[in-house]
């Protein structure tokens, strides 16, 4: 299958250009081949629009030509880790002993390649740590946060630079459902020792999206023992899930316990400016003429997660390139319609105003230095809701109440967001703050 796509391919590049292939189609994975059609995956709807706007025509004359007539199939596959690229092997010998490492890492997830912000630099930190002593401190290492917002592209930064430093080390990168699917075809095998000495015998594991091991009794129970054997050699465990480990519903309690044994890290949806300056690497990588307007202008419009954002730039880096057309804030406009941001001007008189309505206080209190608890809170969630929605730095944020020192301002915000994980009524409360700001 994979031969065949490949002609395909070179079929494509004869038709649309090598370079055009190598950005837009190479992405895409084959998952079958029949009489009748050639089913690909990708990792993000994006990429599946791009090509179906763009391409698809060329992509199925090639097809025919090197198949024979065949329909062309799409579908999303979120076990991609949420990659812009497909896994590739390193294509590197088998180590010591002649084992060979297990999965593949995405050639461009590098440190070199991740942008640090204030949403991600303590994570950032723990894993460049981890990278340079494996298995000696932050062990197992857990990253956990929202989708596409980074966590696969570290942990593969992590391996990377393991091999760099040590070419021999045996670094096992696969996400939770590959380990569930590679168990399941070694029990019904009859191979389960195999299994288990694969996986015991490696310098590295890296398991992407733990959380999909919830409710897997079994799985769970294989992956305690692994866990266990890895710790005890000193191996290092890197772990990434979408959510804190005490959240992880349907995960036993001993492997919970396990998960929490080292250093826990977040990552949280990345600023304005963090998400410029990920467009501008992005843009750089890609070689995408990407205006500063332009990178500021999606990254204000664009903000719930890296993924999308990068996908974005992709799309309109597509269509600038198909049209010959110049970058311009009216052509990501017109492109990315349907997924900017509907934004209406939201203000820091805004927030205060909702805010106060909400909990029946003044305006005039909200700002003043008054410290009673019904006062205080709504203030919080203010400064919470002004960064947020603003992403104004702290000490403009404290000048909008009254002058409040910078570190006050970041009490609130990281007092606000504890509070609303662990309380879901405060939560609800919060949110429904944050729609009547939206549907003012």
């Amino acid at each position: 299958m994979i031969q065949a796509w490949n002609r395909v391919l070179a079929a494509l590049g004869a038709k649309i250009g090598a370079q055009e292939v190598e950005r837009w189609i190479r992405p895409l994975r084959p998952t079958a081949i029949t009489a009748t059609a050639v089913r690909l995956q990708a990792p993000n709807k994006f990429l599946i629009d791009c090509v179906s706007d763009n391409y698809l025509l060329a992509l199925r004359e090639s097809v025919a030509t090197v198949l024979g007539p065949r329909q062309v199939l799409f579908e999303v596959n979120d076990n991609l880790q949420g990659e812009l690229f497909p896994l590739r092997s390193l294509g590197r010998p088998p180590g010591e002993g002649g084992r060979p490492a297990i999965g593949t890492l995405v050639p461009k997830y590098t440190f070199a390649n991740f942008v640090v912000g204030a949403n991600n630099q303590f994570a950032h930190a723990t894993a460049r740590a981890v990278a340079r002593q494996p298995g000696e401190q932050y062990n197992p290492l857990f990253i956990y946060g929202g989708a596409g917002l980074g966590k696969t592209h570290l942990v593969n930064a992590i391996g990377h630079q393991i091999l760099e430093r040590n070419p021999a080390a045996q670094v096992a990168f696969l996400s939770a459902d590959t380990f569930v699917s590679e168990l399941i075809a070694a029990i019904r095998r009859d191979r389960t020792d195999r299994f288990k000495e694969r996986f015991r015998l490696v310098d590295v594991l890296i398991l992407d999206d733990v959380q999909f091991l919830a409710g897997r009794e079994r799985t769970q129970e294989e992956f305690f023992h692994t866990f266990n054997a890895l710790h005890e050699r000193r191996r290092q465990i890197v772990l990434t899930s979408d959510t804190f480990p005490k959240d992880i519903a349907g995960l036993a309690e001993r492997l919970r316990n396990r998960f929490e044994w080292g250093l826990i890290a977040d990552i949280q949806p990345p600023d304005v400016e963090t998400r410029t300056a990920i467009l501008g690497k992005k843009a750089e990588c890609e070689g995408i003429a990407l205006p500063p307007e332009v990178a500021a202008f999606i990254a204000a419009h664009v903000d719930s997660n890296v993924r999308e954002l990068e996908g974005s730039l992709l799309r309109l880096g597509a269509y600038a390139s198909l049209r010959k057309a110049p970058l311009t804030i009216e052509l990501a406009k017109e492109v990315l319609h349907n997924i900017l941001k509907d934004q209406h001007p939201v203000s820091a008189d805004a927030i205060q105003t909702a805010v106060c309505s909400q909990f029946s206080v003044r305006l005039v209190d909200l700002r003043s230095k008054r410290r009673t608890r019904n006062i205080a809170v709504p203030r919080q969630i203010a400064m919470y809701l002004c960064r947020k929605l603003l992403q104004s730095s702290y000490p403009a944020i404290g000048a909008m109440f009254g002058g409040r020192d910078h570190s006050t301002v970041i009490h609130a915000v990281t007092v606000i967001e504890r509070r609303m994980k662990e309380d879901s009524g405060f939560q609800a409360t919060v949110e429904r703050v944050e729609r009547a700001i939206a549907e003012r």
